[in-house]
């Protein structure tokens, strides 16, 4: 019962944070892809898994209410010593603590989380100098208390142990329960991983840390293995409005982060989304109805990814939106650069409807223009503006031979073959097709010319294979054998033969070193010329914003950077006050659909509070996940399909039906299974400074490159006191009072109750009610009177209780025994 309870209530809600003291303290149960699981069956007890141990000793079940403890001491520290400050993630303060501990024998050995290829292992360390070369903090799954139970089992010398609050709390634990002195350095519930959320004392599992629009995977996924459905949906949407759309096209950036990389493939995110948003597709639901307007109207300039999910936000929050766009369609480059076989329209089509249907107004073959400039949508009564046209001017590299027939630009081709001459399936029939670049876009152009008959497509870029291994990976693999890559490879001009065939005029190239600016040059390598023979050649360098008409509709006042609009990277307001751009149009966009998403969830925050009169930055970081930062590295591993699906993908049919299929409801449920639900336990914690540690650390409370130290006992205060004697730190100013806010945040959250094992029930009643019979016990708690018989004479043989029969009973009494 005891771990049948521990895996319901703890492991397959989710709530396991992958300690190891269950392992540690029961020799029956091990880890396995960092989970407990039961190897096999104690002797000694009833069914084998009945004693209790490792339910009542888990830190999530013997959490405590939060009460608030008086520090001893709170300080701001900064190592001294260059060599931990160059790795540390804040100030320092715990590896230079625990390699002077380690020095000065105050402590033999210490447990501590460090990262080994970026995953997170909880390692013995001895040598002070070992404490220093793997210097950083690392949380996860990491069996931190596993290997305490190992070491105090050793030893009887002074240890240590570095961890998270609740790893702190099952360490005091385990130091009470042993009699042991332990050494407990606490850190900050979720110290490295700072963000605006856990500052309020929120909690982001990884993946939903690596969403640029933060969406909580782990709650869909969550809610998705417990069946429900629409409840998944509709926390996707609560940070983004176009869920169908993302469960084809995301980047899935969600994926890259998964605790699973490393012991097993992460989970499938992006698939389960498409899921369990098809469900909703055809179960045909019916979005909420509108909220009140309340009368403040918003422009919107673009109906792509951006303008919808602004639309979307600036409509729940009351206001009425306008969407004005260019053309006949939404969508923007989704409808018109991304082919049907890889987005089905009616799939963006639902989409775009759940948002109309809310009540965000649409105005089609409305662009911005002398004919609709700022000033006359300020005069119809509109008080802010959104900007998200996006890029649709083409780029090329203005190379010799681009004006010869049959060469193309990447979005025109696509745009024609899509909405035009998509029906002439034989328009590259037995044809060579010739591709500049290598990118996402190239490929969509490449695969549709094999849809239209193409023989061959050769796909010539800068880049080698290993950069574009993230475009790689999503070609099917039977598709990629009629694709060939040129990598490393520029382009010098376009010619054309005497019988009418283009030339790509190729040659090798090598990547230089990195100048001040951090550009590499392109060096080519002699004699490396060379020459495809090609019948159409597509020019797929991306896109531009074309600034003409905007310019003259802004009357020439917003500021560019790099030919795009220069925004402010947290409130994204433009240099016009009221006026706010997002999307591939401004500066450092990522150019994907999930950051328009997260620019224009953003930009309808800022417009709400630039219409209520309040500051637009207070509160608020510049995140980086939703802008370019660099190019974006593979992940050591990628989610797997079932392999059902994987063939049928596999299977060429040159149509412009959906290439991928579908998971099905028993794939859904079995690869939502898989998700481990990291930090949810988090959510169901009160204690962010870890009282129960001797000394805590982390960044809340300290300016950035300090760390925020404080002192719960004496002996940590005789240790934090030494050292700054010492001089081995340098103080700073503590912000007591944003520490005590994030600490009186996450102590108001409601605990959750857990039901106690039988052994439990029977322990308490008689503890609380004194002498009892078997009777009175069955009475009280509801157990059967077999299993209550057995748990109190378990509890005997255990010296927990005292059993006394007399003749004259009609039952034997049971006891308490006390100390």
């Amino acid at each position: 019962m005891s771990f049948e309870l521990l895996k319901s209530e703890i492991i397959d809600a989710g709530l396991c944070q992958g300690c190891g003291l269950c392992v540690g303290s029961c020799k029956h149960i091990e880890m396995e892809i960092l989970r407990p699981i039961l190897k096999d069956f104690c002797i000694l007890e009833r069914n084998g898994e009945d004693c209790g141990k490792c339910y009542q000793t888990c830190p999530q079940v013997i959490q405590k209410k939060f009460k608030e403890k008086q520090p001893l001491g709170i300080y701001s520290l900064r190592t001294k010593n260059p060599e931990i400050l160059s790795k540390a993630s804040s100030g320092g303060f715990v590896t230079t603590l625990t390699k002077e501990l380690l020095e000065n024998e105050t402590i033999k050995e210490v447990i501590m989380v460090q990262g080994n290829d970026e995953k997170p292992i909880a390692g013995r360390v001895t040598d002070p100098d070992d404490v220093v070369q793997k210097a950083g903090v690392f949380y996860g799954r990491s069996g931190v208390l596993e290997r305490l139970v190992e070491l105090t089992g050793e030893t009887f010398e002074p240890v240590g142990i570095v961890g998270v609050p609740c790893e702190m709390r099952g360490a005091a634990e385990l130091a009470e329960d042993m009699n042991r002195e332990i050494l407990k350095i606490g850190l900050f519930c979720n110290s490295q991983m700072r963000t605006e959320e856990t500052d309020k004392g929120l909690v982001c599992s990884p993946c939903c840390n690596g969403c640029p629009s933060g969406v909580n995977a782990q709650g869909y996924i969550s809610l998705i293995r417990q069946g429900q459905y629409q409840d998944a949906v509709d926390l996707i949407r609560e940070n983004n409005p176009l869920p169908s759309i993302c469960g084809r096209i995301c980047t899935n950036e969600c994926e890259h982060a998964c605790t699973l990389i490393g012991d097993d493939h992460p989970v499938a995110i992006r698939e389960l989304k498409k899921f369990v948003t098809e469900w909703e597709i055809q179960q045909e639901h019916k979005p909420k109805k509108a909220v009140k307007n309340i009368g403040k109207k918003v422009a919107i300039i673009g109906a792509g990814p951006a303008g919808l999910t602004a639309g979307h936000y600036l409509r729940k929050l009351g206001y009425a939106p306008t969407i004005f766009e260019k053309t006949d369609q939404t969508g923007g480059m989704l409808r018109f650069g991304v082919p049907q076989f890889r987005l089905p329209n009616y799939v963006l089509d639902y989409d775009v409807k759940s948002i109309t249907d809310a009540g965000v107004e649409l105005v089609l073959n409305k662009p911005l223009g002398p004919d609709m400039t700022i000033e006359d949508l300020k005069k119809e009564g509109y008080e802010a503006i959104f900007i998200a046209t996006g890029q649709y001017k083409p780029r090329t590299l203005r190379l010799e031979g681009e004006e010869l027939p049959n060469v193309h630009v990447a979005i025109n081709f696509l745009m024609d073959r899509k909405y035009r001459f998509w029906e002439n399936e034989e328009e590259f029939k037995g044809k060579t097709i010739g591709i500049i670049g290598g990118g996402p876009v190239a490929v969509d152009v490449g695969q549709t010319a094999l849809r239209l008959g193409a023989e061959k497509v050769h796909l010539v870029d800068i880049m080698n294979e290993q950069d574009l291994e993230l475009v790689l990976k999503d070609i099917p693999e039977n598709e990629y054998e009629f694709m060939n890559y040129h990598f490393a490879t520029s382009t010098s001009k376009i010619t054309q033969n005497e019988d009418g065939k283009l030339v790509l005029n190729c040659y090798n190239i090598e990547w230089g070193t990195p100048d001040d600016t951090g550009r590499r040059p392109l060096n080519k390598v002699e004699g490396s010329e060379y020459e495809i023979p090609i019948d159409v050649i597509v020019m797929a360098v991306g896109q531009a914003v074309d600034f003409d008409l905007i310019d003259v509709a802004t009357n020439h006042e917003l500021e560019k950077e790099r030919n795009k609009i220069d925004i402010n990277p947290v409130t994204f307001e433009t240099s016009i006050p009221g006026v706010f751009a997002g999307g591939d149009i401004v500066s450092n966009s990522k150019a994907v659909a999930i950051a328009g998403i997260a620019h224009g969830k953003e930009a309808a925050i800022s417009i709400d509070r630039y219409l209520k009169g309040k500051d637009l930055e207070a509160g608020r970081y510049v995140q980086n996940k939703m802008f370019f930062t660099g190019p974006r590295k593979p992940p050591k591993d990628y989610s797997l399909k079932p392999e059902s699906l994987t063939e049928a993908t596999e299977e060429i049919s040159w149509s412009f039906d959906e290439i991928d299929e579908k998971f099905n409801e028993d794939m859904a449920i079995q690869e939502a299974r898989r998700c481990l639900s990291c930090n949810h336990f988090c959510s169901h914690c009160q204690d962010f400074p870890a009282i129960y540690s001797d000394i805590t650390a982390g960044e809340v409370g300290s300016e950035k490159g300090y760390t925020t130290v404080v002192a719960w006992t004496g002996k940590g205060k005789e240790l934090v006191d030494n050292a700054i004697a010492k001089g081995l730190f340098d103080e700073g100013k503590v912000n007591e009072d944003e520490l005590k806010t994030a600490i009186n945040l996450k102590s108001k959250r409601e605990l959750m109750d857990f039901e106690k094992t039988p052994r439990n029930q029977v322990l308490d009643f008689v503890t609380l009610q004194g002498p009892s019979t078997i009777s009175d016990i069955v009475k009280n708690t509801g157990l059967e009177p077999k299993k209550a018989r057995y748990e109190a004479l378990r509890l005997v043989q255990l010296m927990e209780f005292e059993m006394k029969a007399e003749p004259d009973m009609e039952e034997p009494l049971f006891t308490i025994i006390c100390d």
